[in-house]
């Protein structure tokens, strides 16, 4: 598996939209798709666990593993749903396997992003923070490449709108959920 991801995470960084055709084209079953989400949304928590990103301050209300967990996995399953209806609804040929797919792989070059800063942060702090910006800049025109090669656009304008309608519609879920786990918002953040 780690064979076939290097190569294919290395054209992802150089041609992008030809890299969610390479994966698109290998036929990776989806009963395999779903572990490798669960897999990586409980990675990703782990890491920001250990790299001291949800510090508890004065006034906030710290997130605790589960909460992150279950929050990471609905924003990332309403993510690949709202991406593949989203994009037929604005005429994209996409199939949801295939968003799911292209998720996980993107979170899979995340992760190992974040890996990368993690090291950073450990050894060289003051590059931690622009190789972070990097990670948000690279991930943001892979993922718009992504959803083009996903829905068959020409345009990254339609990819772009896929993503931003996608977003606010998570971002809906997440505050409804939030308040369900007691979790409550106030103008100035977490109270």
């Amino acid at each position: 598996m780690l064979n076939t991801f290097f190569p294919i995470a290395l054209q992802a960084l150089r041609e992008p939209r030809e890299a969610a055709s390479t994966l698109m084209s290998l036929g990776v079953p989806v009963v395999a798709l779903w572990p490798a989400f669960g897999a990586l949304v409980c990675l990703s928590v782990i890491l920001s666990f250990l790299s001291g990103g949800l510090e508890q301050t004065a006034g906030q209300a710290a997130l605790g593993p589960l909460v992150l967990a279950i929050t990471s996995a609905v924003a990332g399953a309403a993510s690949v749903f709202l991406v593949w209806k989203v994009g037929a609804a604005m005429g994209g040929k996409g199939r949801f396997e295939e968003a799911l797919l292209l998720t996980v792989f993107l979170q899979g070059l995340i992760f190992a992003g974040q890996l990368v800063e993690f090291l950073l942060f450990l050894f060289v702090p003051p590059l931690s923070g622009l190789f972070s910006l990097a990670i948000i800049l690279l991930t943001f025109w892979i993922n718009l490449n992504f959803i083009a090669a996903l829905h068959g656009f020409a345009s990254l304008w339609k990819s772009f709108g896929v993503l931003l309608f996608a977003s606010l519609g998570v971002a809906l879920i997440l505050i409804f959920l939030m308040s369900l786990l007691g979790v409550q918002f106030m103008a100035g953040g977490l109270a």
